[in-house]
C-alpha cells in the first residue's frame, strides 16, 4: 500500500513538473511574428484605409468577375494565400486578399475585428473601371470562412461564398499570445459593437492533462451555444449560393459538423447550399493543389488528416470550386 502511494505521489510530481515546464514555455516564448507579405509577382499592394491589402487582376480581356479573399487565424497577409490569389486570377478573377487581422501589434488578437474592412474592399472593387459590376464572390478559410458566411448574411453585394472549414457561429475572439481570455469579446465588430457571439467554454486542466485538445473545446463550446440564436449565423439572409468544404478528421474545429448545420438551417428557406465532405481530410484540404509556398507545404496534415489526403482533398475541389465560380459569375 506504502509503495503505491509513492508510486502515486511520484507520478503526480511529474505531471507538476510538466505543467509547470509547458507553463513556463508559454509564458516564455516569443510573440508570434507579424507578416504581411508583398503581393509578389503579378499583384500589388493596395491600402484600405490603414489596412494594407494584396490585389491581383484577372487573367483576359475586358470586364472581369471579382472576389474577396479571406485568410484565417493566421493573420497579416501570407505567401500562401498569395499564391492561391494568383490561380485564382490566371483563371479570370480579379482577387482582393485584405489583411484584415494581425497586421500589427494593434491589431494583433483577433478580436473585434471591424466589418468595415470588408466593406472597404467591397467599395475599392466597385470602383475599379476593370472590374465587372455586380455581386462579389466571397471565398474564405476556416476564421475566413466564418467572416465570409457572416459577410454575406449581412451585405447583398457578395453573389457567391466559398467557405472552407467553416463556423456555423459567430465565435469570441482570441489571442495566441495570451492565456487568459476572458476580457475578449467578439471576433467581429459593427459599428464598433461586439457581434453576438459563441463563448469559449474552458476545459478543466486535468482534461487538457489527460490528452484533450483544441477539437474537443470547440465542440463543447459549440454544444454549450446550442440555442443561442443570437450567435448563429443567419445562413437563412444569405442571397447568394453557398458552397462548403469540409474535413471529416480536422481536429482544429469541428468544422463537418458547422457545415452540416448551415446546410440543414439553409433547406428551410435559405440559399442553394452545396457541400463537399471529404472523409480523410483535415483542417488545411483546402488551399492550391500546385506551386504550393513552403508556408503551406508546412500546414499539410498538422491539423488532422493526412499530407496525402488534404493534397487529394484540394486536387478534387479546384475543379468544383471554378465551376462554381463559373455558375455564379455567368450572369455578369
Amino acid at each position: 500500500m506504502r509503495a503505491r502511494s509513492k508510486v502515486g505521489i511520484g507520478c503526480f510530481v511529474i505531471l507538476l513538473a510538466i505543467i509547470g515546464a509547458g507553463a513556463w514555455f508559454w509564458f516564455n516564448r516569443e510573440p508570434r511574428p507579424i507578416v504581411v507579405a508583398e503581393a509578389g509577382d503579378g499583384g500589388e499592394r493596395i491600402m484600405l484605409g490603414e489596412t494594407p491589402a494584396n490585389f491581383y487582376p484577372g487573367a483576359g480581356e475586358g470586364l472581369r468577375p471579382a472576389i474577396l479573399l479571406l485568410g484565417g487565424s493566421e493573420g497579416g497577409l501570407k505567401d500562401f494565400r498569395n499564391a492561391y490569389a494568383r490561380q485564382l486570377a490566371a483563371e479570370g478573377y480579379s482577387v482582393l486578399y485584405p489583411g484584415y487581422t494581425a497586421t500589427g501589434e494593434a491589431n494583433r488578437a483577433f478580436n473585434m475585428v471591424p466589418l468595415e474592412i470588408f466593406d472597404a474592399a467591397l467599395d475599392w472593387l466597385a470602383a475599379r473601371p476593370d472590374i465587372a459590376p455586380g455581386p462579389v464572390a466571397a471565398i474564405g478559410h476556416s476564421k475566413g470562412a466564418e467572416g465570409a458566411l457572416l459577410l454575406a448574411s449581412r451585405d447583398p453585394r457578395i453573389g457567391a461564398v466559398v467557405a472552407a472549414m467553416p463556423s456555423d457561429v459567430v465565435w469570441q475572439g482570441f489571442s495566441f499570445d495570451q492565456v487568459d481570455m476572458s476580457d475578449l469579446k467578439s471576433s467581429w465588430s459593427a459599428g464598433g459593437k461586439p457581434v453576438p457571439y459563441a463563448r469559449y467554454e474552458a476545459l478543466p486542466w486535468y482534461e487538457w492533462a489527460s490528452g484533450a485538445t483544441m477539437l474537443d473545446m470547440f465542440a463543447g463550446s459549440r454544444a454549450a451555444a446550442e440555442g443561442q440564436a443570437d450567435a448563429l449565423i443567419a445562413i437563412e439572409r444569405i442571397e447568394a449560393p453557398v458552397l462548403l468544404i469540409c474535413g471529416e478528421q480536422d481536429n482544429l474545429w469541428p468544422g463537418c459538423d458547422m457545415a452540416r448545420n448551415l446546410r440543414d438551417r439553409a433547406a428551410a428557406g435559405g440559399p442553394e447550399v452545396e457541400l463537399l465532405a471529404y472523409e480523410d481530410a483535415g483542417h488545411w484540404g483546402f488551399g492550391s493543389a500546385t506551386d504550393l509556398a513552403e508556408g503551406d507545404k508546412r500546414y499539410l496534415g498538422r491539423m488532422g488528416g493526412s499530407e496525402k489526403a488534404d493534397m487529394a482533398a484540394r486536387e478534387d475541389q479546384w475543379p468544383t470550386i471554378l465551376a462554381f465560380l463559373e455558375r455564379t459569375t455567368n450572369d455578369r
